[in-house]
Order: C-alpha cells, then sequence, then structure tokens
C-alpha cells in the first residue's frame, strides 16, 4: 500500500511499525499478493497503522467505480498527458471542485496502467 503524504508517498508493508500521519490529494494505491492494484484518489485525511491494521480517515475519497461514464468522457477529452494536478492543493476547493479534481486524478493514473498493459501485450 502506498500513501500519500507531505512528505511523498509512504510505503506500507506487513508487520510495519505503529504510524500516525497526514495526507495530502493524491492516490492510494493497494497492490494485493498477485501484483493486482487497486486506486483510490483522496483529498486529504490522516492515516494509521497499527497491529497490521491501516485505518484512513479521508475528506474526500473516490474509487473507479464511483466514476461515471460523463465524468470518464469529460476528462479523457481533456487530459490525455501526464497531470499537472497533482500538486494542487484540495483543502481550499469546494466539494464539487474538489470531485472534479479527484476524478481527473484518478482517470489519469487509469489511463497510464491501460497504457502499460498496452505496451506489455
Amino acid at each position: 500500500m502506498t500513501i500519500p503524504s507531505y512528505d511523498g508517498y509512504l510505503g506500507i508493508l506487513y508487520d510495519r511499525q505503529p504510524l500516525l500521519s497526514l495526507m495530502k490529494s493524491g492516490l492510494i494505491t493497494i497492490t494485493n499478493v498477485n501484483g493486482k492494484k487497486t486506486y483510490f484518489a483522496v483529498s486529504g485525511g490522516f492515516v494509521e497503522v497499527e497491529n497490521n491494521v491501516v485505518t484512513l480517515l479521508c475528506d474526500s475519497v473516490i474509487t473507479s467505480n464511483d466514476i461515471s461514464d460523463n465524468d470518464s468522457k469529460e476528462t479523457s477529452e481533456k487530459n490525455d498527458a501526464a497531470p499537472k494536478f497533482y500538486l494542487k492543493d484540495a483543502s481550499q476547493m469546494n466539494e464539487s471542485d474538489k470531485y472534479k479534481y479527484l476524478v481527473e486524478m484518478l482517470r489519469s493514473r487509469l489511463k497510464q496502467e491501460e497504457q502499460k498493459t498496452e505496451i506489455k501485450a
């Protein structure tokens, strides 16, 4: 699991020492034992790790299942390149802008993953 923190992305593995940290806007990546990745876009919050349990308290979070077809078409038409919005501070955004920001971030990552799999095939 990787978590976006203010000092960079934190990697969390099994039997990690206890941790309490602030999260910034970014992507949470969970990789299962088979290597399959699941992504969540968050706009900030807290992460706690203790006894191999990760607890996330997120301001806003979306998954790829939360993105509607309309959202996907709008963002894919706008942004085909690597995003520059990863540096935005979502704490000052209203809820509508925050949602759009998270959708763009997640769509961009999913598009990058699709391109990686196309190259391998």
